[in-house]
């Protein structure tokens, strides 16, 4: 007679991978993204999953390069803690109990010793009323630390990741919900606020969906449900705002990227194509098709040696900066006549 004995999960994995945009090292060597309750560390030259980061009790929320140090890297969690990470190494260096589930997080070099988070502004998961607050972590030897240290920035925002974006290295950040655009200058500590018609006269749905601030210049790129891309500028004067506009994606845009030399906007959405425009010279646009499935977000490294794609159906794409596909890093996908698709790794280098 076998004796029963109790069995308890010990490891799941399938997760989507392309649940939240990803993360790319600054010296391009590895590509991190959120997957279940982990953190994922692939490598960009072998495509292979060369650490899993285990520690969050819920679903991994967002991933963040410590602007401070290159080799670290923070999580955030529907469990409510801030986690910071050795990557190269897997190690956990200390976990931030913040106390209510995190949507998103946010950083910058200006901001030392903070990270920015979305949450509810009630403890209830199910609660649809968001803030940004920033909150200050405690420098001490702890592993496990309760912060206290937080305070609003905007209130009323969106949970989507895409639809917040740091400019000029934090001196100001954009939100966008709806149909309002607000930006916050952190010296001034003031807000300017911009509202558009919910239908433009020729019909078009003119609601955010995304927005991208330019790394050097006063620039908001926002993205919208009817594929246009609005270039804002002149934003702290709320009579003297201009914008303009670019149109070539059909349907909504669901991702906007500046790279790091603001050199050019990459857009994408449903229609599977990478866009990049030239700042400045907007009509001048380059594009990589036929690249599989719905772009969901888009990335640049650091350095901007790489672009990174993800996917609807659970695909990152690796791009080399001359807008070649280098590499596909393929995710669990639910198949017609089976349950599941293993997990793939393509190389499409020479």
């Amino acid at each position: 007679m076998v004796e029963q004995a109790e069995i308890r999960v010990v490891h799941q994995g399938g997760s989507k991978i392309t649940f939240r945009e990803p993360v790319i090292s600054s010296d391009s060597r590895f590509l991190l993204c959120a997957s279940g309750h982990n953190v994922k560390v692939f490598s960009t030259a072998t495509e292979e999953c060369v650490q899993e980061l285990r520690g969050h009790t819920d679903l991994v929320t967002g991933v963040l390069l410590r602007p401070s140090n290159h080799l670290q890297v923070y999580s955030c969690s529907a469990d409510g803690t801030v986690r910071l990470w050795d990557f190269t190494d897997g190690i956990l260096i200390k976990t931030y109990v913040i106390g209510y589930p995190i949507c998103s997080i946010y950083a910058s070099a200006s901001h030392d010793g903070v990270v920015f988070i979305v949450m509810p502004t009630q403890r209830d998961k199910r609660s649809d009323v968001f803030q940004l607050v920033a909150v200050h972590l405690p420098q001490c030897a702890d592993q496990l630390v309760e912060t206290t240290d937080v305070s609003a920035v905007l209130g009323d925002v969106s949970s989507n990741p895409v639809a917040v974006a740091f400019g000029r290295s934090g001196e100001y950040l954009a939100s966008a919900k709806g149909l309002h655009l607000e930006i916050y200058f952190f010296k001034k500590q003031k807000s300017y606020r911009f509202f558009l018609k919910e239908d433009h006269k020729k019909g078009g749905r003119n609601t955010f969906t995304c927005v991208a601030c330019h790394p050097k210049d006063d620039c908001v790129a926002t993205g919208h449900e009817d594929g246009k891309i609005r270039l804002w500028r002149n934003f702290n004067h709320n009579k003297e705002y201009t914008y303009s506009t670019l149109h070539w994606h059909h349907s909504a845009v669901s991702s906007l990227c500046f790279t790091p030399e603001g050199t050019n906007l990459l857009s994408g959405g449903v229609e599977s194509v990478l866009v990049q425009w030239r700042y400045g010279q907007e009509s001048q646009r380059d594009f990589l098709p036929r690249l599989g499935a719905a772009i969901t977000n888009i990335v640049v490294s650091p350095d901007g040696a790489l672009f990174c794609t993800s996917h609807s159906d659970n695909k990152i794409t690796i791009i080399q900066r001359c807008v070649k596909v280098s590499s596909i890093i393929q995710g669990l996908v639910k198949g017609k006549f089976r349950l599941y698709v293993p997990t793939v790794i393509i190389n499409t280098g020479s």
